[in-house]
């Protein structure tokens, strides 16, 4: 499949949502860092999460400002970038297997993430991904090059993020440590407000019902291969000129001829919108997953430490919502075949009646 992107720089429309940080400005991020006790990535609880959002406040008002009206109002593209962030002095080799490196031994990038998307949010993390840490790294890892997650270095298709989880995240970051040796990686992203006014109305009416099967991704090392975890859900929710998507190009099947139509239509017209951003170091993208699937570009990874190197971190608006899944005071929800007995047990519980003596 071709795929013709336009760069994100070249984009007229894009430019207001390209932060270049100034050099007090990224003095000013860095001076907040360094007051910050060394972080356990293993152990980041709502005592740090708050120390960190209080420091938050006193970042460059141009970042805060940014960030509040990409929460309140996103533009139609989705997406932010911040650039010439304060980078970790020295790295340790990229981590071979894509998790969590114990060789690292500062913290400016995950201060960076924690410190710009506290203001959208709370951190959100699954259990049978990534060790349920909070904020990941992203490898490619050798002999996953073709797979289609995260350690792979082929072409990773369009996707919601986590899209099959009944509590997806909100938002999704990306912070460049290291980039491919050639240069070549790049996130693309497609934004349904940019395609949307392109779909027939006959095709929008079919997306809004429950007519699509989404099977979970396997990154997700599930506790039972053997359940089916896959749901039915609508690709587009919410606003009926301004609405919300979620899709995923390899791992979604319409139940039905008419139903293909339109999920190959949507796809289409999403494809006349792509845009390309390479996350270079001191690179932060945030993406509205609610409105955005983003994809990465292949490259070439060489296993020999200095391979590309991303971390990542998901938040939720209404955390709340995710509580029945979560231990008080964590961030990090039930295995997924845990949510599907849950689900089934409770549904039995609502049908049986009620007798009162």
């Amino acid at each position: 499949m071709e795929i013709i992107a336009q760069n994100a720089e070249d984009i007229k429309g894009l430019q207001k949502y390209i932060l270049t940080l100034t050099k007090d400005e990224k003095v000013e991020v860095s001076r907040i860092i360094k007051q910050l006790p060394r972080l356990d990535v293993r152990q980041i609880d709502d005592k740090i999460l708050t120390r960190v959002q209080m420091a938050g406040l006193n970042l460059p008002s141009r970042i805060v400002e940014s960030l509040l009206q990409f929460k309140r109002n996103p533009n139609q593209y989705g997406t932010i970038l911040f650039r010439n962030l304060p980078t970790d002095p020295a790295l340790p080799f990229t981590p071979k297997d894509g998790g969590f490196s114990t060789e690292k031994d500062s913290f400016v990038s995950e201060y960076c993430l924690l410190l710009f998307l506290l203001f959208l949010g709370d951190p959100i993390a699954y259990e049978e991904e990534k060790e349920g840490l909070l904020i990941q790294n992203i490898c490619p890892v050798q002999g996953q090059e073709k797979k289609q997650e995260n350690t792979s270095s082929n072409y990773l298709n369009f996707h919601t993020e986590d899209g099959f989880h009944p509590y997806k995240l909100d938002y999704l970051a990306l912070i460049g440590l290291r980039s491919d040796q050639e240069r070549k990686a790049q996130t693309l992203t497609v934004s349904i407000r940019n395609a949307i006014h392109a779909i027939p109305s006959t095709a929008i009416m079919l997306l809004r019902q429950p007519l699509y099967r989404l099977h979970p991704s396997s990154s997700f090392k599930l506790m039972n291969d053997e359940m089916d975890l896959s749901v039915k859900i609508p690709v587009l929710t919410g606003h009926l000129l301004e609405p919300e998507m979620c899709i995923h190009y390899s791992s979604m099947e319409a139940e039905n001829a008419e139903a293909e139509w339109a999920l190959n239509t949507l796809k289409k017209a999403l494809l006349q919108t792509v845009v390309a951003f390479t996350v270079l170091p001191g690179d932060l993208l945030i993406i509205d997953n609610r409105l955005v699937a983003h994809a990465r570009t292949p490259f070439r990874p060489t296993y020999d430490g200095k391979d590309r190197w991303l971390q990542r971190m998901f938040t939720m608006v209404d955390f709340r919502r995710s509580g029945f899944s979560r231990s008080i005071g964590r961030h990090v929800c039930s295995p997924l075949n845990v949510e599907f007995t849950k689900n089934i047990h409770l549904s039995r519980v609502i049908r049986k009646p009620i007798i009162i003596d």
